[in-house]
Formats: structure tokens, C-alpha cells, sequence
């Protein structure tokens, strides 16, 4: 029995990453800084995306911790999308792509006005640059597929889901428009963390409706391949989502309150 334990370690270890990136630790430590160990393991690239860690016993005895608590430091790596816990395979490195590793924030960000807050400020700079590199560098072929998205949130006007979901794939599209590889993954994680924003504001038919003729006025300015008009146009929207997120947000907890700095 024992000879068939100890062949089935040496299988995983041969499946598995090298035991010489797991250093011990004491058996005091919680399991947040086991977890942190092997977050830096990622940092420093030792472990990559797709990797598989050892087996469970064999993870536990390199780093002298019991069973429980490791199970619960990659529990919480598994809470954080950088592991996948596969039951009866073992547990993997993701594939850390940005969008999965945010993808627990919206809970954050439904409950947490500072946050929403700061979203903005991040997309007043990043979108700002976005759309003055589109507009040097747009086709007619993405100024017609800009326009045929206009036309359809001029059609879904009274559907408030529909609408968001427009919204965030005509910011897409003016990224994508832009060519700048670094800028769209930015672009990924916003649109994603601001799907909670849209969701608080895009109830409001007046917001919908003011979103609608300040993407035409980007387009117009992307037609024209005029960055100025249209980084005008992409401020001026966010302008009015800044209003809109202070009205739902109420008096006390507008963007001034929140960061206690006046409104831009």
C-alpha cells in the first residue's frame, strides 16, 4: 500500500511543477500567507498560466502546513479567478487573463461609491486618449460599423439592458478603432467594472438619451478625423455620466463628497 502511495507522488510530481518553488513555511503562518507565497511565485513567473500545482499532500508537505489550511488559502485563491480547483484533477494557474481576475469586483464597485467614483476619473483619462488615437486612424469600414450601433441604441432607446450593452460595445469599438493593444486591455477591465455604473444610471431615460446624442457627436468626430471634436465630444459624454452617477448617488455622496474635491 505504502509502495503504491509513494508511486503516486512520484507521478504527480512528475505532472506537476518542480518541488523546489515551494519553500516551507512556518507552520504558524495563516493561510492568506501561503496564498501570498504563491502569488508571488506568479509575479516572478515560476508559476504560469496553465501550470498545475502538486497534489494536495505533496503541496502541503513541501511547505509543512496542514492539509485545512492550505485547502483554504487556495480557496481563496479559487475566490480571486488565479486558481482552478478541478475536482479529481488537481488545481490549476488560470489563465489570468485581466477581465477574469476583476470579475469579483462588481460586487465592490455595487457597493462602494468611491469606486464608482474613481471608474470615471479612469475613464476620463484612458477614453480621452482613446479617442484621439481612433480618429487618426479610423476606416471607413469602423466609421460604418459605429454608425449601424448608433441607429441600433436609437432603436432599443426604451430598453435600458439593451442599451447598456450597446454602450459599452461602441466604447469598444472606438478602442479598437484606436490600435493600441496596451489601451484595449485597460479598455477590457473598465467595461467590465462599468457595467455596475451603468446599471445605477441607465435606468434613467434621460441619461440613455443624452448617451445617445453624445455618441453621434464622437462619431461625427471620428468621421471627420478630428481628435479635438472628438475628444470634445468623449468629454462632454463624460460630463453627463458624471451628472447622472451624482444624481443616483444622491447629495451626500456625490464624486465631490466622495473624494471630498470639487466635481470635475
Amino acid at each position: 500500500m505504502d509502495r503504491d502511495l509513494d508511486a503516486g507522488a512520484a507521478t504527480d510530481r512528475r505532472a506537476a511543477a518542480p518541488e523546489a518553488r515551494f519553500e516551507v513555511v512556518s507552520r504558524s503562518t495563516l493561510p492568506e500567507e501561503i496564498a501570498n507565497r504563491l502569488l508571488e511565485q506568479i509575479r516572478a513567473q515560476q508559476l504560469r498560466p496553465g501550470d498545475k500545482l502538486p497534489a494536495e499532500r505533496n503541496l502541503a508537505r513541501m511547505m509543512e502546513v496542514s492539509r485545512p489550511v492550505l485547502r483554504e488559502a487556495l480557496r481563496a485563491l479559487a475566490l480571486m479567478r488565479v486558481v482552478d480547483i478541478r475536482q479529481g484533477d488537481g488545481t490549476y494557474i488560470t489563465s489570468l487573463e485581466p477581465k477574469q481576475l476583476i470579475s469579483h469586483l462588481d460586487f465592490v464597485f455595487s457597493k462602494d461609491s468611491v469606486a464608482l467614483v474613481q471608474l470615471l476619473e479612469a475613464r476620463r483619462v484612458i477614453e480621452a486618449g482613446n479617442v484621439r488615437l481612433a480618429a487618426a486612424r479610423v476606416t471607413d469600414d469602423e466609421i460604418a460599423g459605429l454608425e449601424m450601433r448608433l441607429d441600433a441604441m436609437a432603436a432599443c432607446i426604451d430598453d435600458p439592458e439593451r442599451f447598456s450593452e450597446l454602450d459599452i460595445a461602441m466604447h469598444m469599438a472606438v478602442c479598437d478603432a484606436a490600435e493600441n493593444f496596451l489601451l484595449l486591455q485597460f479598455m477590457n477591465i473598465i467595461s467590465a467594472l462599468g457595467r455596475v455604473s451603468r446599471e445605477r444610471t441607465g435606468g434613467l431615460k434621460t441619461v440613455r438619451e443624452a448617451a445617445l446624442e453624445d455618441h453621434r457627436r464622437i462619431v461625427e468626430g471620428l468621421r471627420h478625423h478630428d481628435a479635438d471634436a472628438a475628444e470634445a465630444a468623449m468629454r462632454r459624454h463624460l460630463d453627463h455620466v458624471d451628472a447622472g452617477l451624482r444624481a443616483v448617488l444622491g447629495a451626500d455622496e456625490t464624486p465631490a463628497a466622495v473624494l471630498g474635491t470639487r466635481a470635475p
